[in-house]
């Protein structure tokens, strides 16, 4: 019996977003993932008063009423986001998208310190 509960597990593709644009662009990544591997997308958003109102409105606005695979979303209270992640990510099979790095204001900026050249 143990066998058949096994299988009988939801695959699950898990990513957190934030109400920015690279969020629709990350969604759509991680929807094509969760098609391709007959799973169920989740989108992860870290708690605010208007998170379930925000993350719902960024899922019907990415997909449309047409969503690609079956959309489980979540709002999750944490720390941060990628602690809201892993604590919704618990399953060994479960695939976690990650956000892109947000740049310091330095690198978006530019302005790396001067390092002098070394003698030699």
């Amino acid at each position: 019996m143990a066998e058949l509960h096994e299988s009988a597990r939801i695959a699950r593709v898990i990513v957190g977003v934030r109400d920015e644009v690279g969020a629709v662009a990350l969604l759509h990544r991680a929807a094509a993932e969760a098609r391709l591997r007959h799973a169920v997308l989740v989108p992860v958003m870290l708690w605010s008063p208007a998170a379930y109102l925000v993350l719902d409105e960024l899922v019907t606005d990415t997909f449309g009423p047409e969503e690609p695979v079956r959309v489980h979303p979540l709002v999750v209270r944490a720390a941060s986001l990628p602690a809201a992640v892993a604590s919704v990510a618990t399953d060994p099979a479960d695939v976690v998208f990650d956000g892109p790095e947000h740049p310091s204001l330095r690198d978006r900026l530019h302005l790396h310190p001067h390092r002098p050249a070394m003698a030699g």
